[in-house]
């Protein structure tokens, strides 16, 4: 293969627009490949946007399906190239026709420039790009520059010719047109760079590369990749070029991957390598220094073992010691697609270093963490891991893990591992929720690591963010929490069927039991009626029909007396509600209570109703229920008050010896108190009672689907709410609850 004209990522800050396409004649030795790296569509890349990804899908258009999808060879493409999936063959166009790469090579060298392929005629000088370094902090310890000094191993005689050095340059994998570069690495001077420098290009959709021979003085070298990769995240191309690194040893292997653990690895070997005095090889260093990049994600692999091996062609002092291994491995040695756990781990890494993006701000994220790393192997930042935390569990509860799966699978470079478990286990194990096995099924977590932006001091805090989460019986792992599952935790059975309780986080949603399922269900409209506004149902009734709205008086003092009035306030809410009823002569009654008839005062103030008069009726004063009065006060006293006692008599039956029967003591108030007044109504009349009464009688007439279940669910009749009474032209009565202000209930 020829060799690679450009190598350094001079790129690196630029758009994916600022690739050149250069169209020179054929015969001047300077044709290009234009990249087509924009955003027409693609046949080979279906992608869905993830919401929490701020790069947008960048297609790739130099990737057909057949040959009988390459476009015409004009003028305007000579020297382009497209890639052919069906043949995994680079075809280009030159002189109005389109040649397979290999009868390319025959009469040019394949050479690549700023992320795109090039033609050059054999012998052409070779183009330099400027090495930009843009966006990057510098972790890489004594790398000097790429051979702007004077190295010893300049001058040294070759120990290994004709090498060959093959591997994948991946974040995704590198798209054809990208740089690989091999400097070979001083050890006499603490790896310096020296000027012994090789290079090549991808010329593969699969970042696979390869240096077919060179003569190799020093074992120790850096690789770089530089060019545009496959986004994970998009499915498509990423929005900048990347320079991607790898420091190995190639005493005894001719396989060097690039990748993001070499990447963030390799401060960290060149560190150990300097604590020991220079006295270790890299290979001594490399696994226990790809065991700390992974812990560091909360991700462990392997075990203990030695490293290295005895055949060496060097001639240099070998040094063997026992290290902590993953399983033999080397960061250099993993690939995104070979199937196995390091696979998975590699996946899961370089998903995560893409946390604030694809290009320079990626590769800065990634800096930033291998620094820290470097020094003792830690990424001991853990406000950034909170972060990163929060970024993957948004990730993981939207659904978006499987549309990156599908955009992996989608470039067909073959089984996509398990990369979600590990990306899990991070984001779980930041939170600290602790193992998910069918001892822990079930569990419900909130996060109560304070550094996450998801914190909250407590399971049931009202404010604050409502996501919790729960360990699935079936998968085995921590998902988001659905309403149900997070509302009625420490539910329990329920005291009887139909039981109805507020969610402990949706405080506003509600749930009832079901006696012969043994489980709680949510409510439904069937299960709760909703309280309608007064002055809707006012103006939904029939001709002839005619309407008692039963109410609870408006907001009163602290007096709970007979002689107790209402506030200020509560005297606008009663004329507020007078004037939805604004056009009919109303006929008012009250109980004995001060606060009761003043509130009838007040809304025919507000209904313009004048002269006002209003009849009292005392079986509106409250007590209409109660059959044993001292009975009635000892419970209130023991039980936590009269409205939990009241609900719960309503609803459950409870207190009978301090009650009547509920069913026929209400219909007792309706036959007996309720349907002969009608006689004297000519179209609406407002009574105004007390909560201890309109509350049990809106409850019966609604079959208890009002939610008036102050027992177990706080929720109480509020101030004018209660029960529309309409009676029919043929005398029937039906039943509406309603609500004079914006709600119905209360809660306390």
């Amino acid at each position: 293969m020829a060799s690679c004209g450009s190598d350094n990522p001079a790129s690196e800050g630029s758009s994916v627009d600022d690739p050149s396409s250069g169209s020179a004649a054929l015969s001047s030795g300077g044709h290009s490949h234009g990249g087509h790296h924009g955003s027409s569509s693609s046949s080979s890349v279906k992608a869905e946007p993830i919401s929490a990804v701020g790069d947008s899908l960048i297609e790739d258009t130099t990737a057909v399906l057949s040959k009988n999808d390459l476009p015409a060879c004009t003028p305007d493409k000579e020297g382009e190239s497209f890639y052919v999936e069906s043949e995994h063959v680079l075809y280009f166009c030159l002189e109005k026709e389109w040649f397979p790469s290999e009868t390319v090579e025959s009469l040019f060298k394949i050479g690549c420039h700023n992320g795109v392929l090039t033609l050059e005629a054999p012998g052409a000088e070779e183009e330099e790009e400027e090495s930009s370094g843009q966006g990057q902090s510098n972790p890489w310890g004594f790398f000097n520059g790429g051979g702007s000094g004077t190295s010893a191993l300049d001058t040294m005689p070759v120990r290994l010719p004709g090498a060959h050095i093959v591997g994948f340059a991946e974040k995704g994998p590198f798209r054809y047109g990208a740089s690989v570069k091999i400097i070979e690495l001083d050890s006499t001077q603490r790896l310096a760079d020296s000027k012994k420098i090789h290079k090549t290009c991808i010329t593969e959709a699969g970042g696979n590369f390869s240096f077919d021979s060179v003569d190799l003085v020093s074992p120790y070298l850096r690789v770089e990749a530089n060019g545009y990769f496959h986004n994970e995240l998009t499915g498509g191309l990423s929005s900048q070029m990347v320079t991607l690194k790898a420091v190995v040893d190639v005493t005894d292997r001719d396989t060097v991957n690039v990748n993001m653990l070499t990447h963030m690895e390799a401060p960290r070997v060149l560190k150990l390598v300097e604590n020991s005095g220079n006295n270790q090889p890299i290979r001594a260093v490399k696994a226990q220094a790809l065991k700390e990049i992974l812990s560091s994600f909360e991700i462990n692999l392997g075990g203990s073992s030695g490293g290295g091996n005895n055949g060496f062609p060097w001639g240099y002092g070998q040094q063997q010691q026992s290290t902590v291994t993953t399983d033999g491995r080397f960061a250099e040695d993993i690939s995104l697609f070979d199937g196995d756990e390091y696979s998975a781990a590699l996946l899961a890494v370089s998903i995560m270093m893409q946390r604030n993006g694809s290009g320079n701000d990626m590769l800065q994220y990634t800096s930033g963490i291998a620094e820290r790393i470097k020094g003792n192997g830690n990424w001991d930042d853990n406000n950034a891991k909170a972060d990163l935390a929060d970024w993957l569990m948004v990730l993981d509860t939207s659904g978006s893990y499987a549309t990156i799966r599908n955009n992996i699978a989608s470039w067909k470079r073959g089984d996509v591992p398990d990369f979600e478990k590990h990306l899990r286990n991070f984001w779980t194990g930041i939170y600290q929720f602790g193992a998910c096995n069918s001892m822990t099924a079930g569990t419900v977590k909130h996060v109560n690591n304070s550094l996450s932006k998801y914190f909250i001091s407590y399971y049931e805090q009202p404010e604050g963010p409502r996501i919790r989460f729960i360990c699935d019986a079936e998968t085995h792992r921590w998902r988001a929490a659905t309403d149900i599952e997070k509302d009625t935790v420490g539910f329990g059975k329920g005291d009887y069927d139909g039981q109805i309780k507020a969610g402990k986080i949706n405080a506003d949603k509600f749930y009832v039991y079901e006696q012969s399922k043994g489980k709680w269900r949510a409510a439904t409209g069937d299960d709760i009626m909703e309280f309608e506004d007064i002055g809707n149902v006012y103006a939904s009734l029939a001709p002839g029909e005619k309407v008692i709205f039963i109410l609870r008086h408006a907001e009163r003092t602290d007096d709970t007396g007979k002689k107790g009035h209402l506030t200020d306030n509560g005297k606008k809410q009663a004329k507020t509600v007078g004037e939805k009823l604004k056009g009919d002569a109303i006929v008012f009654a009250n109980s004995t209570y001060t606060r009761s008839y003043e509130t009838c005062e007040n809304v025919a103030s507000g209904a313009g109703v004048s002269p006002f008069v209003s009849d009292t009726i005392k079986d509106l004063d409250g007590e209409w229920y109660v059959k044993d009065e001292s009975k009635y006060d000892s419970y209130k006293n023991s039980d936590g008050g009269g409205w939990v006692v009241a609900s719960a008599y309503a609803y459950k039956g409870a207190y009978a010896d301090a009650f009547y029967d509920f069913d026929k003591r209400s219909e007792e108030f309706l036959t007996g108190v309720v349907k002969p007044r009608f006689a004297s109504v000519n179209r609406v009349g407002v009574w105004i009672s007390h909560d201890m009464f309109v509350a049990p009688i809106t409850a019966y007439c609604t079959d208890k689907k009002v939610n008036l279940r102050y027992f177990d669910t706080k929720s109480w009749i509020n101030y004018l709410a209660g029960v529309a009474i309409i009676m029919g032209t043929d005398g029937k009565m039906r039943y509406v609850p309603v609500k004079g202000l914006s709600s119905g209930t209360m809660t306390m």
